[in-house]
């Protein structure tokens, strides 16, 4: 008898399923924080730490076996691992399958970049600024542990973890929303595969060229979500992003949903200041280099850190020396042991699931 299909079930169906097949991780409950994807979440209870995690499964492909579409999730799962264990970085803590059908865990952290550009929440330059310097300091950890270019940074990738919410007699400062890079399943692609994609209006020239990334690839859409933290939501070529892309609200051009008018502008870079509220001209000049044609010319992912840390400093003196406190020592607590004497349990877990997904055995 042929097994069913996870996937050829209805929604109350696979949560069902997934409750079934995880046995411990509470009930299946809607998702708040806007990810998207085959995202699952539960909420252990209120009296478990951390209340919430969620059940990624790879999303079926059109015109692509089962069988492959596991095996690039397994290579996404497998790049992602390690890279971990930094508080910068999103990573699984478990693996597992339901229906024959690979499923990896992680922590449900509710809110990403994406959402609170869209819905203006962060309060502050220095919150916004802070971010970006713990994203660097993430990108950082992935490139010595071997990520080339991330080649998919973008707001809806990077998770925000609000400490304050944990830590109640933390100072009253704007430092205590944590980023974490997400989702690597275009990690080093360039080279795995020869794929040189992401997501459109991040996307440097040498990625639409399609000639070597570096990790200067990912410098040039990290100056593009600064322009957006810093604008509103207001894209370099002069959009409110949201408005236009993936999908324009109605009554707007469709002009951007086209690759060729994102690959004309990358090609040029051209930033539009005008029309958009007013960006500090020190950030002006810092998105400029970051957003240079040339890969050669963009600054390093250290220098776009110190610059971030000058400018926290000009607004709080007390806000930078807290903030450098906090990176260096997440910094200097990311272990750089080998996933199998650091985690023996996750590694048993995860060798046997590479065995049975990768190869289809």
């Amino acid at each position: 008898m042929d097994q069913i299909d996870f996937h050829a079930l209805d929604e109350h169906q696979k949560k069902l399923m997934l409750e079934v097949a995880l046995g411990n991780k509470g009930k299946c409950v809607p998702a708040s924080g806007g990810m998207c994807g085959e995202i699952y979440v539960f909420d252990q209870g209120e009296n478990v730490s951390p209340r919430y995690v969620c059940a990624k499964i790879p999303k079926p492909l059109t015109n692509v076996s089962a069988e492959e579409t596991n095996n690039r999730f397994v290579n996404e799962l497998k790049n992602q691992l390690s890279y971990n264990h930094q508080s910068f970085v999103h990573w699984a803590f478990d693996f597992s399958e339901v229906l024959g059908t690979p499923v990896a865990l992680f922590r449900y952290w509710g809110r990403d970049l994406e959402k609170v550009i869209r819905n203006s929440e962060l309060s502050s330059k220095v919150e916004n600024l802070s971010i970006l310097v713990y994203v660097c300091s993430g990108l950082n950890h992935c490139y010595k542990s071997g990520l080339v270019a991330h080649q998919d940074l973008k707001p809806a990738n990077i998770f925000l973890r609000d400490v304050k919410s944990e830590f109640h007699d933390l100072p009253d400062i704007d430092i205590y929303n944590l980023a974490l890079i997400a989702d690597f399943g275009l990690a080093n692609a360039f080279l795995d595969s020869s794929v040189f994609g992401g997501s459109r209006p991040y996307m440097a020239p040498e990625q639409w060229d399609e000639s070597e990334l570096s990790p200067k690839t990912d410098v040039f859409a990290l100056g593009v979500i600064l322009y957006e933290l810093m604008s509103g939501g207001f894209h370099p070529v002069g959009i409110k992003l949201s408005d236009y892309w993936p999908r324009p609200v109605e009554g707007n051009s469709k002009k951007w949903t086209k690759a060729d008018a994102w690959r004309k502008w990358a090609k040029s870079a051209s930033i539009n200041f005008d029309g958009i509220p007013p960006i500090d001209p020190e950030i002006q000049s810092l998105v400029n280099d970051m957003l240079s044609v040339d890969p050669a010319d963009r600054p390093s992912i250290d220098e776009v850190k110190v610059s971030l840390l000058e400018m926290i400093k000009s607004e709080s003196q007390e806000s930078c020396v807290q903030l450098e406190f906090l990176v260096d020592y997440f910094e200097n607590k990311a272990s750089t042991e080998p996933l199998k004497d650091r985690w023996p349990y996750l590694w048993e877990r995860w060798q046997r699931f590479q065995v049975k997904f990768e190869t289809g055995i």
